[in-house]
């Protein structure tokens, strides 16, 4: 008779794992144990389980949790601001402005902000792309606040050693050994490789040197840190790069060694065929961020493209200047409706392909495949559970089909990261109520 204890409980459940075989477990139980999967099969008749805390799913689809592999925490404060406006000029008029000005408290509530809409969007990892490094302090500040709400994160520190010509406020503009001696800090003070891993990165590429490039590449692999920046996303990045250096930036990536299998690029919506091949290639993964390309009218990445040719794909909401929200729902609804409207072909992106780059994907591209982006046992407890039996949703025949296009926040019931509850039923573990938060949003605005 089956008698292991476990600290929590998950009973009822259709499991849909997402591993290799796709495999799905109707009527499912999955016990956690010290933040990881330890048990997963079809609830057994003759089987007694035990734990400490139980949650009955029935009706519910569990599901990995969505790895948002993007966005700028402080922009939830912006949302609105710089509406139909090309990228620079939005840049230019909402986004700068407010960012060399923002405070201790507006980065603490901006990330209160956005860590708990994510949570309660089914995301369960949040990777914030910082880059107001005009105050060090700023990104102690997103950290303590991730850590404080219970989602998962990565703290990617950007850098700018150049970009006047742009526009580029001066107090972002900074020397890479700066910016590689405040990366060190950061991950000396908060990299516990589970809950926050710190990566770094330059900003975009119309505000780096080549000598940026080169240096920040050397610390990573000598370092074994991780890297990103914005890729392609307007023309201006290859207009920069021919004026100084004579070829795109695609190139001069290739030709410094910058591509390889620590690099999330992203954006990407300008790629060639042989820019495609070539991030193929190096292993170099795709952050893709639809409703921030779309808004911006930046475009649309060649994403079926990009997997066609076996480049790793995965998703990301931008930040919520850019989107108005971090919703992984909405990103994912997106993804995959833009992609059969572009390409006059309903079966150019699916709904499974769409959850695996928001799941399997994201961990794949932040190094992690071994520990998150499925459901199996011995694999962290990052779980979302999935309530069909709302409006937008009713009736489920297709699980996935439901989540990527019939879904709403209001259907996520429940988010689990690292086996602990920190969403569910509408409230936070944190304590954090949204009607107080909205007051204290409005105080410092």
């Amino acid at each position: 008779m089956h008698m292991d204890e476990y600290d929590l409980l998950v009973e009822n459940a259709t499991i849909c794992t997402l591993d290799e075989q796709n495999t799905v477990v109707t009527n499912g139980v999955m016990g956690v144990k010290d933040g990881a999967i330890a048990l997963l099969e079809t609830c057994r008749t003759d089987a007694r389980y035990k734990a400490r805390e139980v949650i009955d799913a029935h009706g519910m689809v569990a599901l990995p949790g969505f790895i948002d592999t993007h966005t700028h925490c402080f922009q939830s404060l912006l949302k609105g601001l710089g509406a139909d406006l090309p990228l620079i000029q939005w840049l230019n008029s909402s986004v700068q402005p407010f960012g060399v000005r923002v405070t201790h408290r507006q980065q603490e509530l901006a990330t209160l902000v956005t860590c708990l809409e994510a949570l309660k969007c089914g995301c369960t990892t949040l990777c914030e792309f910082f880059y107001t490094n005009q105050d060090p302090e700023l990104a102690d500040v997103c950290i303590q606040t991730m850590r404080r709400t219970g989602i998962r994160s990565v703290l990617m520190r950007t850098f700018q050693d150049l970009g006047q010509e742009y526009d580029t406020p001066e107090c972002y503009i900074e020397p890479v050994e700066t910016a590689i001696a405040e990366v060190e800090r950061l991950r000396a003070s908060y990299d516990d490789g589970n809950m926050l891993s710190v990566w770094t990165g330059p900003d975009v590429t119309w505000a780096t040197s080549r000598h940026g490039y080169e240096a920040i590449l050397e610390y990573c692999l000598d370092a074994g840190v991780r890297y990103t920046m914005h890729l392609k996303e307007t023309p201006e990045d290859d207009d920069m790069c021919r004026r100084h250096y004579g070829m795109g930036i695609v190139d001069l990536l290739e030709e410094i060694g910058f591509l390889t299998d620590r690099f999330l690029a992203v954006h990407c919506v300008n790629l060639t065929e042989r820019e495609i091949a070539t991030l193929a290639e190096r292993g170099v993964s795709i952050s893709h961020n639809p409703a921030a390309n779309l808004y911006l009218g930046s475009g649309v990445a060649p994403i079926p493209a990009c997997a066609a040719a076996g480049v790793n794909v995965c998703l990301g909401t931008d930040g919520a200047a850019s989107n108005n929200a971090t919703d992984m729902l909405d990103a994912m609804r997106l993804a995959a409706m833009v992609q059969k409207g572009v390409l006059r072909d309903a079966t150019a992106m699916s709904a499974r392909q769409v959850v695996r780059m928001a799941t399997a994907g994201g961990a794949r591209a932040l190094g992690r495949e071994g520990a998150l982006g499925t459901l199996e046992v011995g694999k962290r407890a990052d779980v979302v559970l999935f309530n069909p039996n709302k409006l937008k949703s009713m009736p489920m025949h297709d699980p996935l089909a439901t989540v990527v296009y019939s879904s709403s926040p209001e259907s996520i019931d429940t988010t689990i990261v690292d086996g602990k509850i920190v969403y569910q039923g509408g409230r936070f573990a944190c304590g954090v109520v949204e009607a107080e938060l909205a007051d204290q949003v409005r105080a410092v605005l």
